[in-house]
C-alpha cells in the first residue's frame, strides 16, 4: 500500500522486469450494522451524509447482507469505503455508532482486493496503463485450476556473520562479513570497514534485483540488527524495490498453543515493497526448505494474501482465509468475534457427544500378510458431502421441510440440514477437489515434484479443518458440527468393518481413517484389497485406496503396559520391499540422528526376513547391530553433531519448577544472555546424565567447546530403548533373556 498516494501499489512482472504501478481503482470497505438504520430519527440520506463527513471515508451506501451465518434473510447495513491505509482507523471510529457492530475489519485491504477481483499473488493478469498508473486489471488464472506455471523469479539468499566475543551476538557487535547466495554461486562480502560491507551488500542486491529474498531469522533479529548497524555507519539500507529504507515493525511477542503444541511468535516482522521476503526460520504453515516456493505460491491461491504474510500463516489461518473468501461471495458478513458460543451441557451429554473417532485396539505382535487401506481426506470429505457447517446444524424437534433434507447424526440429538449449502462445506469443496485433481496429475507423471509439494500443502490445510471447526475462536466454528463429523466417521468405520467381514477380511487395526486387514485364509490377495476399497468407496461416498500389503508388520508394546499397543506406533515391510515406519524413533522429531540411524539399521536387518519366523530368527542379529552402535559410543567414535537432542520449551525459562532437560538447557542459555520464550526450541547433548547436579546433566549446543564430551551410557540407553521399541514385549526375552514385564522405562 502507498500511504502517501492513499492507493494500492501493484507489483507486476512483465518481460522479465518487475515494476510497481499505482492503482486507484479499488477501495476496501467495512460493513456496519447500527440502530440508526430503521430508526425514526434517521433517514437513509441523513445517515449517508453523516458517514461521508468522516475525513477518511471515500464513499458509503446502504446494502443488504446476512449479518450472521444463521440468518435466512438479509438485513440492511452500511457499507463504508475507505482509503487503503485507513481501514482499521475507520472501523474503530464506527464502532462508536449507536448499537454498532463492524464487520469485515479482519480482512485487510490487499486481501479484499484479491477477493473482490478473483486474483492472487503469482497469478497471470491482463492490465491497461496510463502513465505509471494501472487503470484496469483482470486476472487470467482461475483459482480452482490445479495446472499452472510458477513464474520465473529471481531469488537471492544471504547470511550475515557477526564478529563477537560473546556466545550470543549483540546489536552492538559489528558485521564480520556477509555471504550472498545466487544461482548456485556465493558472493563473499568482506572489508575492514563495516560501512563498506553494507554498501557492497546494497550494490549486490541492486545488481541481482531479486524477486524473492531469503533470510535466516530476518523477521526475528537479523533485519533489526542490519537496521541498527546501518544507522551506526551512516548507510541507508534499502532492500525494497521502491528504495524505501529498511523498516522493522514491532509488535508484542507471544507464546500460544496450536494443535497441542506451544508455539512462539516474535514481535517483529519486515515487509519489503516489491519483493517477497521469506524467513526460513519463521514460516508458520510450512518450512521453506522442504516445501519450497511452490508451497508458498499454492498457499497464496488459497489464502489470497501477500506472499510474505502467507508464508507465516498457520494452517488454521489459511482455513479461515478460505472461509472468508466464500463468506464474501455469499454476502455473509464476517463478525469481529465468534457469535455462537457453546451451550452448557450436562456431564451425561458431554459423555455422549465427546467421543472422537473410532479406533480398533490391536494387540502387540508380529503379523503376516496385512493389507493397509486408508480414506482420502476422510473428515474434510464428510464435511463436504454431508454439508456439515455451523448453520446446517438443526436442533428442532420437527423438521419444517418434512425431513427430505435431513441427515441423521448417530447417537446425537440434532440433524444436518441440506436445504442450503453451509459455508464450511462450500469452502472445503474446492480444497478437496483440488487435491484430488493434483493427485491425478502426479499419477500421470506430470511435473511430479512440483505437484507433490502442492498437494502436501493442501493436505496440511485439510488436516486442520476438522480441528478448526471446533476451535473456540473460529468465526465459523461450532462444537456440534465438530461432534457431527466424528459421529459420522465412526459410522463409516463400522460400515467399513462390516464390508470387510462380508469379504472374509478381519480388521486387525483401525485409526480414525486408516485400517489394517488380514484374510481369514492364509494369504490376502491384492485384488481382494482393491475390490474391498471399491465397495467401501461406493457405500460411504468417500474414496478409499489400498496403500499396500505387508509381508510382515510389527505393532510394538507400550513401555508402561507391555500387553497394550500404542495406537500410533507400527512399522513393516511391504511385499515390494519398501519399509514403512510410524511413531517410532526414526520418525520422532526429538530423536538424535545417531539413535535414528541405529534404529533404521536394525529395521533394515529385520527387513531381510520374509515372514514372522524369519523375523524372529533375525532379532538377535538386529540386537547385535544395536550393540555395535553402543560400542561406538563407548569408544567415543561418534560426532557430537549426531547426538544433538532438541525440545520445545513449554514455558519461559524462569517459570520452570522441575529440572527436566529442557528446563536445564533453557536456564543455561538464559544465564549466558540468550532471551528465550515458551514455544522456542532448544538443542543440547547429554554430558553427565546421572549427575546429582541437574545443571551438569546436559549442555546446550550454543555452549559447546573443545572440552565437551557426551555421556556414552545415556546414549547407549537410548539405542537399547530404540531396539526394545521395535520388538513386542513377549519376544524380548528370546533376545535379551529379560522378563518382558520388567522393561526399564527410560524417560527424557
Amino acid at each position: 500500500m502507498d500511504n502517501e498516494k492513499q492507493a494500492l501499489t501493484l507489483w507486476i512482472k512483465a518481460e522479465g522486469k518487475t515494476r510497481g504501478y499505482t492503482y486507484r481503482g479499488f477501495n476496501p470497505s467495512v460493513f456496519v450494522s447500527t440502530d440508526m438504520i430503521g430508526s425514526r430519527d434517521w433517514t437513509e440520506t441523513g445517515i449517508l451524509q453523516t458517514v461521508l463527513e468522516h475525513p477518511r471515508v471515500v464513499d458509503a451506501e446502504i446494502v443488504h447482507r446476512y449479518t450472521s451465518v444463521y440468518d435466512e434473510e438479509k438485513t440492511p447495513v452500511l457499507q463504508v469505503f475507505t482509503t487503503p491505509d485507513a481501514l482499521q482507523e475507520v472501523a474503530k471510529d464506527f464502532e462508536l455508532l449507536p448499537g454498532a457492530t463492524v464487520f469485515h475489519a479482519d480482512i485487510n485491504p490487499v486481501q479484499q482486493f484479491f477477493i473482490a477481483n478473483d486474483m492472487f499473488a503469482f497469478g497471470r493478469v491482463e492490465f491497461e496503463l496510463r502513465g505509471d498508473e494501472v487503470i484496469s486489471i483482470r486476472g487470467l488464472d482461475k483459482r480452482e485450476n490445479p495446472e499452472y506455471d510458477i513464474p520465473e523469479l529471481e531469488m537471492m539468499d544471504f547470511e550475515v556473520f557477526i564478529a563477537t566475543e560473546q556466545i550470543f551476538p549483540k546489536m552492538e557487535d559489528r558485521i564480520q562479513h556477509i555471504e550472498v547466495y545466487h544461482r548456485g554461486g556465493t558472493v563473499d562480502i568482506q572489508d575492514d570497514d563495516e560501512g563498506e560491507i553494507l554498501r557492497h551488500f546494497q550494490a549486490v542486491t541492486d545488481e541481482i534485483d531479486p524477486d524473492v529474498i531469503i533470510s535466516r531469522g530476518g523477521d526475528d533479529d537479523l533485519f533489526r540488527y542490519l537496521t541498527i548497524r546501518s544507522k551506526v555507519n551512516g548507510v541507508e539500507l534499502t532492500l525494497s524495490r521502491d528504495k524505501t529504507p529498511l523498516n522493522v515493525i514491532f509488535t508484542e511477542p507471544q507464546s500460544f498453543w496450536q494443535y497441542n503444541r506451544i508455539m512462539f511468535r516474535s514481535g517483529t516482522h519486515v515487509i519489503l515493497n516489491g519483493r517477497v521476503h521469506v524467513d526460513r526460520g519463521r514460516t508458520g504453515m510450512h518450512f521453506y526448505a522442504p516445501m519450497g516456493l511452490e508451497g508458498i505460491v499454492e498457499s497464496c491461491r488459497l489464502a489470497l494474501g501477500r506472499p510474505h504474510r502467507v508464508s507465516q500463516m498457520t494452517i488454521g489461518a489459511v482455513n479461515a482465509a478460505v472461509q472468508f473468501y466464500n463468506a464474501y461471495k455469499m454476502d455473509i458478513l464476517i463478525p469481529p468475534i465468534k457469535r455462537n458460543p457453546e451451550f452448557l451441557k450436562t456431564v451425561t451429554e458431554l459423555t455422549s457427544i465427546d467421543r472422537g473417532g473410532l479406533i480398533f485396539q490391536p494387540r502387540p505382535d508380529i503379523y503376516e500378510d496385512i493389507a493397509e487401506c486408508d480414506f482420502s481426506s476422510m473428515y474434510p470429505t464428510l464435511m463436504v458431502t454431508r454439508n456439515i457447517s455451523p448453520e446446517t446444524i438443526c436442533t428442532r424437534t420437527k423438521c419444517p421441510y418434512d425431513y427430505q433434507y435431513c441427515i441423521e447424526i448417530p447417537q446425537q440429538s440434532f440433524r444436518i440440514c441440506t436445504h442450503r449449502r453451509g459455508i464450511v462445506s462450500k469452502s472445503l469443496e474446492m480444497l478437496v477437489n483440488r487435491r484430488t485433481d493434483i493427485k491425478k496429475l502426479i499419477e500421470q507423471g506430470r511435473d511430479t515434484e512440483k505437484y507433490e509439494i502442492m498437494q502436501n500443502t493442501l493436505k496440511g490445510v485439510l488436516v486442520s479443518c476438522f480441528g478448526y471447526l471446533g476451535f473456540k475462536n473460529a468465526k465459523f466454528g461450532r462444537v456440534e458440527a465438530h461432534t457431527a463429523v466424528t459421529a459420522l466417521a465412526r459410522e463409516v468405520m463400522l460400515e467399513t468393518q462390516e464390508i470387510g467381514e462380508e469379504m472374509g477380511l478381519e480388521m486387525l487395526h483401525g485409526i480414525v481413517d486408516s485400517v489394517w486387514l488380514r484374510a481369514n485364509k492364509e494369504r490376502v490377495e491384492y485384488k481382494a484389497v482393491v475390490e474391498f476399497c471399491k465397495r467401501v468407496s461406493e457405500r460411504v461416498n468417500i474414496k478409499m485406496s489400498p496403500k499396500g500389503v505387508y509381508k510382515w508388520m510389527v505393532i510394538p508394546s507400550s513401555r508402561l503396559h507391555p500387553s497394550i499397543a500404542p495406537l500410533n506406533r507400527y512399522y513393516g515391510v511391504y511385499r515390494n520391499g519398501a519399509i514403512k515406519t510410524r511413531g517410532i524413533e526414526t520418525r520422532r522429531r526429538d530423536t538424535c540422528l545417531y539413535v535414528g540411524d541405529c534404529q533404521m539399521a536394525m529395521i533394515k536387518t529385520l527387513a531381510q526376513a520374509s515372514d514372522k519366523a524369519g523375523f524372529l530368527q533375525r532379532m538377535p542379529e538386529a540386537y547385535e547391530v544395536c550393540r555395535s552402535y553402543m560400542d561406538r559410543l563407548y569408544d567415543y567414535d561418534v560426532d557430537l553433531r549426531d547426538l544433538i537432542l532438541n525440545a520445545n520449551l513449554t514455558r519461559d525459562p524462569h517459570e520452570y519448577r522441575a529440572v527436566s532437560r529442557a528446563a536445564v538447557v533453557a536456564q543455561q542459555l538464559a544465564k549466558a544472555g540468550q532471551e528465550l520464550h515458551a514455544g522456542q526450541r532448544v538443542r543440547y547433548v547429554m554430558v553427565h546424565a546421572d549427575s546429582t547436579n541437574p545443571l551438569r546433566r546436559v549442555k546446550a549446543l550454543e555452549l559447546f567447546d573443545e572440552s565437551t564430551r557426551y555421556d556414552p551410557r545415556a546414549y547407549s540407553d537410548l539405542c537399547e530403548r530404540a531396539f526394545e521399541n521395535l520388538i513386542p514385549a513377549q519376544y524380548l526375552g528370546q533376545v535379551k533373556g529379560r522378563d518382558p514385564g520388567q522393561l526399564q522405562l527410560i524417560t527424557q
